[in-house]
């Protein structure tokens, strides 16, 4: 009896519990915004970002973690970095969810550019992550089958009032609006998605709801800011965006809702400034896997409070903590230093895709297998026939090397 009231209530709560967000009764709301965890490269470093990952929720307790991709660093999936591993991004994917399970703390995931590399597709990984019972995915409006959704958290004060709502979007990996050298970007289809779900959510609960965003690959808006504007925060690297601009910006600032964007991709920066009204932020690289030793994650708490109209108003404020339990809070303001980035750089990786794309690698593991294979056979053909036949036999180990080596040199003995 016991059993079934405990799988009852586990039901209870991955299907049911999960699918709507409050603030708590003291009026806040509090995401940790992970990022960059690239996870599968190899087991000390991975088993450092599971140690961080818990140690660090089990401190803050967020309501909601955000994943806002490269869990996984899908590259080291391939034997010698060429062959996909069966497998890989499962297994690597259980790395970094199994905390929250441990902790049962919900978390929504979108992809980064190398989450998709390995042995699952976008839409592959998009499955498997609903069956994780920690998963919002599965509760949240979005496109089928993609990592493009959004959560929405009601108020405390006013129970049937939406105070917040969270989007994420796929920024995809190479290739943005047929441009094959750019990092990607938030298609045309994604924004046609985000004009319609933002105008449903308008007309149902109002302009009085607080958007942000997070989404993996920087948009040229982020050029922009750290070129002429004041920001916060380590600048260290080039910004990695996409050099074809598809206006999601622009239609953000229409819609008037987004606030805040947060990203990843690049792991030295963890900057923030406002452009043109909207806060644009970098997370903090959050595992130890590939370039960057500077690890921690954001935190962004969100406050409500009922003014004197009767209306829910949401505030928020965000910081870095290291891994080192250093908290950067500071927000002074600065213009970056240096020369001006100007643009979005191309992208390193198009060979390399198309030549994967195209199967070339696949056909040639094949081809080497089957080579090899067929050599192996043939070895084992020729020492069976000369056992048999008494030119070669087992009883010393001299025996066994000069047969050996009568079978390699001519294939007779």
């Amino acid at each position: 009896m016991k059993d079934i009231l405990l799988i009852l209530q586990v039901f209870l709560l991955v299907f049911f519990a999960r699918a709507e967000f409050r603030f708590n009764e003291n009026g806040e709301f509090t995401i940790v915004q992970l990022t960059d965890l690239h996870c599968g490269e190899d087991e000390k470093s991975d088993m450092k970002t599971q140690e961080f990952e818990r140690e660090f929720l089990k401190k803050i307790k967020p309501d909601l973690v955000i994943i806002s991709g490269d869990g996984v660093s899908g590259y080291t999936g391939y034997q010698l970095n060429l062959f996909t591993d069966d497998g890989f991004f499962e297994t690597t994917w259980r790395k970094f969810t199994d905390p929250l399970a441990e902790l049962e703390i919900p978390y929504a995931f979108t992809l980064g550019n190398h989450d998709a590399k390995a042995d699952l597709n976008a839409t592959e990984i998009t499955w498997l992550d609903q069956t994780h019972p920690f998963s919002v995915r599965k509760n949240s409006t979005g496109i089928p089958d993609t990592m493009n959704y959004y959560i929405q958290v009601y108020s405390s004060k006013k129970k049937e009032k939406l105070a917040l709502n969270i989007w994420l979007f796929d920024s995809g990996s190479i290739g943005c609006a047929g441009h094959e050298d750019s990092w990607g970007c938030i298609e045309q289809e994604q924004i046609e998605w985000y004009n319609k779900e933002s105008r449903k959510i308008r007309e149902k609960h109002g302009r009085n709801v607080h958007h942000v965003a997070f989404f993996h690959i920087p948009i040229p808006e982020f050029v922009f800011l750290a070129d002429h504007g004041e920001i916060y925060g380590a600048a260290k690297v080039p910004i990695c965006c996409p050099h074809f601009n598809t206006g999601f910006f622009d239609h953000v600032k229409k819609n008037g809702d987004i606030t805040g964007m947060f990203v990843g991709h690049d792991h030295h920066n963890d900057f923030g400034g406002w452009y043109k009204g909207i806060e644009l932020v970098y997370g903090r690289k959050s595992g130890y896997g590939s370039y960057g030793d500077t690890v921690g994650a954001r935190v962004i708490k969100f406050k409500e409070k009922v003014n004197i109209l009767g209306q829910v108003k949401v505030t928020r404020e965000h910081y870095v903590i290291y891994d080192n339990d250093t908290i950067k809070e500071t927000k002074e303001m600065r213009i970056k230093e240096g020369p001006k980035q100007g643009f979005c750089p191309t992208c390193d990786e198009k060979t390399f895709r198309q030549v994967r794309q195209a199967g070339v690698f696949d056909y040639l593991l094949t081809a080497i297998e089957v080579i090899f294979g067929a050599i192996l056979l043939r070895f084992l053909y020729l020492v069976l026939k000369n056992v048999k036949s008494g030119k070669m036999n087992f009883k010393t180990k001299e025996n066994i090397k000069e047969g050996l080596k009568k079978i390699l040199l001519n294939n007779q003995a």
